[in-house]
């Protein structure tokens, strides 16, 4: 082949691309025949701000619109771009990506391709579990991650932070009495089959983390 396996060509037209784990940025020039457009195409950023802004740097379709780097355009009218997924991660730069990538596709609706990752998928669960009446659930009544069968619950969380943190006494009498709870619920079975399960409230007070 004429151009690198990872990179990405349009109508003979190959735009600077990126591979996902060696991060090569690879240039190479453009076919003779003519055109209709020119594509560009990144993926797996992965909150790295400073590797984006290299890319954006040799980019030929896409640029920042100032010298303050605050907003993103495409360079000219035969420009494309497609993001290949995952913008947030470990990176520094995660939140900006995103308000970047987000404003560019605004603004060129038609012309700019955002794909979504699993790490952009997983971050989409944070709308619902930061809302006001799914914070205001008391921690006890919140059930495991269904996707992960090992996990804990958030309460179990809390007594193994609390237990690391110098607060083991207060674990261990949430501990105990779910232990207990849990026992009133089996004689309560046996004794009435036929009544429905009413689910208790824990002991009074909060389980304190101490800093």
């Amino acid at each position: 082949a004429p151009y690198p396996a990872h990179a990405l060509s349009a109508s003979g037209v190959g735009a600077l691309s990126s591979d996902a784990h060696m991060r090569v940025r690879t240039p190479f020039r453009c076919s003779p025949h003519p055109c209709e457009y020119e594509i560009a195409f990144v993926s797996d950023v992965e909150g790295d701000l400073d590797y984006f802004n290299r890319w954006v740097a040799g980019s030929r379709c896409v640029a920042y619109t100032g010298s303050d780097e605050a907003a993103l355009t495409l360079t000219h009218a035969r420009a494309y771009f497609v993001y290949g997924g995952d913008v947030p991660d470990h990176g520094r730069g995660s939140e900006q990506l995103l308000r970047l990538l987000v404003g560019l596709k605004r603004a060129f609706p038609r012309r700019v391709a955002l794909l979504v990752g699993n790490r952009d998928l997983n971050k989409l669960r944070l709308t619902s579990e930061c809302a006001p009446s799914d914070l205001a659930r008391p921690h006890w009544s919140i059930p495991a991650p269904h996707w992960d069968p090992s996990a804990p619950t958030l309460s179990q969380h809390l007594e193994q932070v609390a237990a690391a943190r110098g607060g083991g006494a207060q674990a261990r009498r949430l501990r105990s009495w779910r232990r207990r709870q849990r026992r009133r619920r089996r004689r309560r079975r046996r004794r009435h089959p036929a009544l429905p399960h009413s689910p208790s409230r824990p002991p009074r007070g909060r389980l304190e983390l101490q800093p």
